[in-house]
């Protein structure tokens, strides 16, 4: 019989350890999840800083800006007494060596004239003024003078002036050599930060560039009415400068 009680308080032991167990087994994982959860990685240290990369570049080609004006009675005679000119313009700029893909319109318009009738207080039609403007590529710098005393002596009433460009492969090149610079210089500046701060530059972590395109200027205007027979017009085409900027951050 002691044997008997004996075996059955060593079962009931046994039983009562297992429910404990079973009891506290989601407790102690619990607790193992938030010891996990609690690690935590240290972030890479890093610098943001600016560059900007300037190139001068002598312009390579120069774009002549003209226009014909005429007036008629009727929108056919306004119409056709300019197409007569610009026809005229044209062909001298063909003859005188322009390709015909270096001449473009750039605006052309017919439309009716009004003016105020003082005596019955009303606008009225006055014919019609019509307008082609074109644009001219010139590739030989110095010529630009020469094809404004062209356009003039042939007809064109009005030039708008001459602006001057970098052709692609040169602004290209350009944009290429500024960013070079601009990057030198926002590491430069990155070292300054990180030898501040007792750190040494690693990595580059991202960049952005920015283009500044330049803008083409005249450097030769005029918004009067040419006169014929005009001496070539002298002009100076000056220097571009190309930008481009950066935007860099280092990790040290």
């Amino acid at each position: 019989m002691k044997k008997r009680a004996l075996f059955i308080a060593v079962q009931s032991f046994a039983i009562i350890a297992i429910a404990a167990v079973i009891a506290f087994g989601p407790v102690l994982g619990s607790r193992q999840g938030v010891m996990a959860d609690t690690t935590t990685t240290e972030s890479t240290p890093t610098v943001s800083v600016n560059g900007t990369g300037k190139v001068t570049v002598k312009p390579t080609i120069a774009r002549v800006n003209f226009g014909v004006f005429t007036h008629n009675d009727t929108a056919n005679g306004a119409q056709t007494a300019n197409d007569a000119i610009m026809a005229k313009i044209t062909a001298a700029l063909k003859a005188a060596g322009i390709k015909e893909e270096d001449i473009q319109t750039t605006g052309y318009s017919l439309q009716p004239r009004w003016v105020w009738d003082k005596t019955n207080e009303k606008n009225i039609q006055d014919g019609y003024d019509m307008n082609h403007n074109m644009s001219v590529t010139v590739h030989v710098i110095k010529d630009a003078g020469k094809i404004v005393s062209l356009v003039a002596d042939n007809g064109a009433n009005t030039v708008d002036g001459i602006t001057f460009e970098v052709d692609d492969v040169t602004l290209e090149q350009s944009k290429l050599a500024a960013l070079d610079l601009a990057m030198v210089s926002a590491r430069k500046r990155a070292d300054v930060v990180a030898k501040a701060a007792g750190k040494t530059i690693v990595s580059v972590q991202t960049v952005v560039v920015s283009e500044n395109s330049y803008t083409p200027y005249p450097m030769y205007r005029t918004d009067m009415a040419i006169a014929k027979e005009s001496a070539a017009a002298p002009v100076e085409a000056g220097s571009l400068d190309v930008l481009i900027s950066v935007s860099v951050v280092y990790n040290f």
